[in-house]
């Protein structure tokens, strides 16, 4: 899927350490097999690669992985889109970069509404012709959920896996310390993050933008505009589904810190950091379910309120 996967497992001995590890990378491959469209072999690259736009059947796990992404989208009111494929075609965020003409951004836009796209079962029904799944916002989730379970299933006792900055923790590990990035500089920490078990998945654009005609252009876009979202900072997201946080990392960067922590109101069961940055001030967002969790080291924290949209000074 374009990036890297680190692994860590602890187990009673080395050949269950090693068995374990092998299951998690194997559950991964078989995911990037299904899932990536960075492989032209892949089965979501057949979807797409489909000759009309009458309804087509999946595979169980096809199906399953589409169906919790689409579920997703209504959840976050669009502002996270597993459709995004021809968007990410016409900004050729898979190459140097460019900016679409009007009326080119305005049919990648059409092409990629999910309105009327659905599942029965296993038959995925097409709401646009031209509809165009991209599995960069929730296919890392997938993989690692299907990777923990593997691996724990394999005799793993604790296992941690890094997928490309997103971190997946399952089986009795203690406090695994996870950092969050300076969103200007992700060699920085600004925070430092415990968690015991589940996923924490952070976007920003810290690390993939382009620049044309000296303006910079961030690799995350807002579905409901088709174009890239604001560069205000990073936002990085704690739930016990890998393939929740992998969503709400984008949903939440797309919506940003204000419309982000509405959002956030009565899902206890969702943490979040938001990070901002303004010259040299730093200031973080969080929600209250990470209260004695979060380690700060630059910067000011505020912990949102659940019951009202407000922010309560939290002195370090």
């Amino acid at each position: 899927m374009g990036t890297t996967l680190e692994i860590t497992v602890l187990a009673q001995s080395r050949s269950l350490a090693l068995a374990a590890s092998e299951a998690a990378t194997c559950a991964v491959a078989e995911v990037d097999r299904r899932l990536s469209t960075w492989r032209e072999d892949s089965a979501l690259s057949a979807v797409n690669k489909r000759d009309s736009d009458q309804p087509v059947g999946v595979s169980p796990l096809l199906a399953r992985d589409l169906s919790e992404a689409l579920r997703w989208h209504n959840n976050t009111n669009g502002a996270f889109s597993p459709g995004l494929g021809s968007l990410v075609s016409a900004w050729d965020l898979r190459g140097q970069g460019r900016v679409p003409s009007d009326a080119e951004l305005h049919e990648a836009l059409v092409a990629s509404a999910m309105d009327g796209t659905m599942l029965d079962g296993r038959t995925l029904h097409f709401g646009r012709s031209g509809l165009q799944f991209e599995e960069g916002g929730f296919g890392k989730g997938v993989a690692l959920r299907d990777a923990l379970g593997a691996a724990l299933g394999s005799g793993a006792q604790c296992v941690v896996l890094d997928f490309g900055g997103q971190v997946a923790v399952g089986g009795e590990c203690g406090a695994t310390a996870i950092g969050v990035a300076d969103p200007n500089d992700r060699g920085n920490e600004v925070a430092v993050l415990e968690l015991f078990e589940g996923s924490a998945a952070t976007s920003g654009l810290s690390e993939r933008a382009f620049v044309f005609d000296g303006i910079s252009y961030g690799h995350i876009l807002d579905p409901r505009s088709g174009t890239p979202a604001p560069d205000w900072g990073s936002v990085t997201v704690v739930t016990s589904d890998p393939v929740a946080a992998d969503c709400l990392a984008t949903a939440l960067f797309v919506m940003g810190p204000k419309a982000g922590g509405e959002w956030l109101q009565g899902r206890p069961e969702i943490e979040a950091v938001f990070v901002e940055r303004s010259g040299e001030a730093t200031k973080m967002t969080a929600t209250p379910g990470l209260k004695g969790r979060l380690e700060v080291s630059i910067g000011n924290l505020t912990y949102l309120q659940q019951e009202q949209i407000r922010i309560e000074e939290f002195t370090q």
